[in-house]
C-alpha cells in the first residue's frame, strides 16, 4: 500500500518550504502567484488532501460542533436536526450528537465532554428547567433552540402564535367543539404556552375548553 503524501512531501516535490505549502492550503495572500501555481500543480498531480486533524491543528479548531437535543425520538427535533446536519456537513463540520432526556445532569455531563473535546461550537435544544448558564464556557459560539435567551443567540418557536393560528382556522370552518391534546403544563416551553393560547382563544370566543395532556 502506498503511503499517503504529507505536507513535507509536497514541499519537497515543489521545491519550497513546508510553511509555504501550508500557506497555499490556507489561501494565504502573501504567497506569490508563481509559487502558488507551482505548489498547486504538485498538489493536483498527486491528488493531495490534507487530513482533517492537520487542518484543524493549523486552524486551531476541531472541526466538530456539539449538538445536544432533548429527545432523539421527538419528530420536531429530528426535523430540525436533519436541516442542521445538512448545513454543518456542507461547511465541512462533523457533529457530535447527544441527548439530555430532559435531564440537567445529563446536559452538564455532555457539555463537560464537549468542552474537553474543544468543539468549535454548541447547538443546544433547550427544555424546561435547564440551566443555560452552563453554556457560558462556549459563548459566543453557541445557539439555543426551542427557548428564548437573553445571554445567547436563540431560536424559539412561536408556540402561542401557532396555536392561535390553528384555532382561528378551525373556528373559521365553523367548528365550535375543539379539543386540545398537549403535554403536561409543567413544560413551560411547549405545554404551558400552547395550553394557555388554547384556553385564551376559547375564552375570547366563548367556546367549551377540553384540554387533554398526553402521557
Amino acid at each position: 500500500m502506498t503511503k499517503p503524501l504529507t505536507i513535507l512531501d509536497i514541499a519537497r516535490l515543489a521545491g519550497v518550504g513546508k510553511s509555504t505549502v501550508s500557506r497555499v492550503l490556507n489561501n494565504d495572500a502573501r504567497v506569490k502567484d508563481s509559487t502558488r501555481a507551482k505548489v498547486q500543480a504538485v498538489i493536483d498531480q498527486h491528488d493531495f488532501l490534507p487530513s482533517k486533524s492537520a487542518r484543524a491543528m493549523r486552524a486551531q479548531r476541531s472541526g466538530v460542533v456539539g449538538v445536544i437535543v432533548a429527545k432523539l425520538s421527538s419528530n420536531s427535533e429530528n426535523t430540525a436536526l436533519t436541516g442542521l446536519l445538512n448545513t454543518l456537513y456542507a461547511r465541512g463540520y462533523d457533529a457530535a450528537i447527544m441527548e439530555t432526556q430532559f435531564s440537567q445532569q445529563k446536559a452538564q455531563g455532555h457539555l463537560d465532554v464537549l468542552k474537553r473535546r474543544n468543539v468549535d461550537g454548541i447547538i443546544f435544544f433547550g427544555f424546561s428547567g435547564c440551566d443555560l448558564s452552563a453554556l457560558a464556557p462556549f459563548a459566543p459560539h453557541c445557539v439555543v433552540l426551542a427557548i428564548d435567551s437573553n445571554d445567547y443567540a436563540s431560536v424559539s418557536y412561536d408556540n402561542q402564535g401557532a396555536v392561535t393560528q390553528v384555532m382561528t382556522h378551525f373556528y373559521a370552518q365553523g367548528l365550535r367543539h375543539i379539543h386540545f391534546l398537549g403535554i403536561d403544563e409543567h413544560d413551560e416551553t411547549t405545554g404551558r404556552a400552547r395550553a394557555h393560547a388554547y384556553h385564551s382563544f376559547c375564552e375570547r370566543h366563548q367556546l367549551p375548553a377540553v384540554c387533554i395532556a398526553a402521557k
